[in-house]
C-alpha cells in the first residue's frame, strides 16, 4: 500500500520563500538535527525544553502495559465520553498567552 503525497500551492513570493527555506533545511541537514533536538535550529536558548514531542512515542511505549490497563478500566466502566486536555511546558505559557 502506498500513501499519497500531500501537495500545496502558495502565492508566488511565499512559494519562493518556502522553497528557499526547504532548500536550506536540506543543505544544512536540519531534519536530522531536529530529531537530535538541536536547539540551535532556532535561538539556541530554551528550545531544548520544548522538543520532548519528538520522542513521545518511545516514552509512551515504555509505559504500554499501564496504558493498556487504563484502557481496560475505561472499557469495563463503560465510559461514553472522554475529554482530552492539552498542556504546554510552563516556560512556553507566556509565549502563547501574550
Amino acid at each position: 500500500m502506498s500513501l499519497s503525497r500531500q501537495t500545496y500551492k502558495l502565492p508566488g513570493p511565499l512559494a519562493g520563500a518556502v522553497a528557499s527555506s526547504l532548500e536550506e533545511w536540506k543543505k544544512n541537514n536540519k531534519v536530522a538535527r531536529l530529531w537530535q533536538k538541536d536547539a540551535s535550529l532556532w535561538s539556541g536558548t530554551d528550545e531544548s525544553n520544548w522538543l520532548g514531542w519528538l520522542t513521545i512515542t518511545e516514552e509512551q511505549l515504555a509505559h504500554i502495559d499501564a496504558l493498556k490497563r487504563i484502557a481496560e478500566d475505561v472499557k469495563k466502566a463503560r465510559f461514553k465520553h472522554a475529554l482530552l486536555l492539552g498542556m504546554v511546558a510552563p516556560a512556553s505559557v507566556p509565549k502563547f498567552c501574550a
